[in-house]
């Protein structure tokens, strides 16, 4: 004859956890590689975009360099930054009805 569960024979405001003592979090690295780094000052970086409009950096780049992409913040020599006013122009700005040219 099988036994009942004694976790389904407890009230609901019993529920507990497997290991009450120390409370599951994610760890601070884990999380944080899980996401893109945030840029100061509201502006998106490369990997940021790339989510945004489904391709890859790498995308982004030769797009900078043929002037096809969004408009973008050169900060630096090697930091490149977006504005999210730009993605949005440049999204809009390719919405069509037909593929007919």
């Amino acid at each position: 004859m099988l036994r009942p569960s004694t976790a389904l024979n407890r009230p609901l405001g019993d529920v507990r956890t497997s290991c009450p003592e120390s409370p599951v979090a994610p760890s601070a690295p884990q999380a944080e590689a899980a996401s893109p780094k945030k840029s100061p000052v509201g502006l998106l970086t490369p990997d940021e975009v790339g989510l945004r409009l489904g391709v890859t950096p790498k995308a982004l780049e030769r797009w900078r360099g043929s002037g096809e992409g969004p408009l973008f913040v050169r900060l630096s020599r090697k930091t490149i930054r977006y504005r999210a006013a730009d993605v949005d122009t440049f999204v809009n700005g390719r919405v069509v009805a037909s593929t007919a040219a």
